[in-house]
């Protein structure tokens, strides 16, 4: 071997030398150790981390940054958009984005979920705590990320309002009917409660929370279609 070819050789291997070395430092200098986890509420933050963190290369900062932020080559169900911060080298904040979800609608054994627009934004096998299911809405097809449709596109902002109500009081339905003139029944068990149309709708859920206890057991329809605040026009029909 001549000099020139050794030279050669030794400039190669101080250069792999130096390469790995760099590899490795960035590798330490750029591991995730420590991950701070917002907006999440549908999914726990293990979850979370399981589902940001799906292979080993992620756990680099550098490339979970380049990944969530530029490449966007993700799919994470309920979520809309993943943004990652570099904190450090070590560190990392991840903002979890979720899609904002209006109901649910039962359609060939699957749960549609729609915004408050009425836009299908996702579709799943399992019930979502929290959202509230929606029935007697009338449509003849169902199409992902387009809108539900129906003939009365106010009744979206009807659901928006109502389910909104419902959560700042703490009552949760296990599901909600609307009949063809959007006059709307909510369902505890064995329990129907006839709320009628849109009007005065937060005095009646307000009244609603202090009757709910009494109702446990019982099977039947609570009137408040005619409820105004004030007033005790409220009356219990049992099922025969």
């Amino acid at each position: 071997m001549t000099k020139k070819n050794k030279r050669g050789l030794i400039f190669v291997l101080v250069f792999l030398i130096l390469l790995v070395g760099i590899i490795i430092t960035v590798l330490s200098i750029f591991s995730v150790k420590k991950i701070k986890i917002t907006g999440n509420e549908h999914y726990t933050e293990e979850e979370i981390k399981e589902l940001i963190f799906n292979n080993q290369y992620c756990y680099n900062s550098l490339y979970l940054y380049w990944k969530y932020n530029y490449k966007k080559d993700y799919s994470i169900p309920f979520v809309d958009t993943v943004d990652v911060e570099l904190i450090s080298g070590n560190e990392v904040k991840v903002d979890v984005y979720e899609k904002s979800l209006a109901g649910y609608i039962e359609y060939l054994g699957s749960y549609m979920y729609f915004d408050k627009d009425g836009i299908i934004v996702e579709s799943s096998s399992e019930a979502v705590e929290g959202v509230p299911l929606i029935t007697g809405l009338k449509f003849n097809h169902i199409l992902l990320h387009e809108e539900l449709p129906v003939e009365d596109k106010a009744i979206f902002n009807t659901i928006v309002s109502v389910t909104q109500l419902l959560d700042k009081y703490g009552i949760s339905p296990d599901k909600i009917y609307f009949n063809s003139n959007d006059e709307m029944t909510l369902y505890f068990e064995n329990a129907r409660v006839y709320m009628g149309a849109d009007n005065d709708t937060e005095e009646k859920i307000i009244t609603l929370k202090s009757i709910l206890p009494d109702l446990e057991g019982l099977s039947g329809i609570l009137h408040m279609e005619n409820y105004v605040e004030g007033t005790s026009n409220i009356t219990f029909e049992k099922d025969k």
